[in-house]
This record gives C-alpha cells, structure tokens and sequence, in this order.
C-alpha cells in the first residue's frame, strides 16, 4: 500500500461519510478533517471505526491523540506504521 493511494482512499471514504455535504479535500497539505469535511466528534468515531475495519488496523487508547486524529495525513502514517509492523511513535 502506497502512501498516496492510502490518502486518496482515506479522502474519499471521508467524504463518503458527508453525503456530498463537502466536497473532497485537496490530497496535498494537513488540514484538519473538521476544516475539510465537517467532522463532528461522532464522525470521528465512525470514520476511526470504518478505517480499522477496512485497514485490519486497531486505534490504541493511548495513540488516540490530536496528531493521530486531525488529519488524513496523521491518520495516514498511523495506518502505514502498524501495516508495517512498527509501534506508531508519534510524539
């Protein structure tokens, strides 16, 4: 899985998740998936709940954090890290 596939996949699940309420974000830069698709705090947990579905990955309590969740491309290295093997370090 390549990291700019794994983002253009990431965006679009986002914004299927909108019901075309927002269009989908540019694949470049590190907004915030509030800014990009209106994300309430209940979206959130549906879209971390889709993603470890869909990506056989788990979101640990303790890696739950603002640079994990805020955006596609924290979400991103999250996802690629655990695909690999590696224990997310994103301190």
């Amino acid at each position: 899985m390549d990291r700019a596939g794994l983002i253009r996949e990431l965006h679009e699940i986002a914004a299927g998740m909108t019901k075309g309420e927002h269009r989908p974000a540019p694949q470049e830069g590190d907004a915030s998936l509030v800014d990009q698709y209106g994300f309430s705090s209940l979206d959130a947990l549906e879209y971390l709940l889709i993603l470890e579905e869909k990506f056989d990955v788990v979101f640990e309590d303790e890696d739950l954090t603002e640079e994990t969740l805020f955006s596609i491309e924290g979400l991103a290295s999250y996802i690629l890290q655990q695909k690999a093997g590696e224990s997310p370090s994103l301190t």
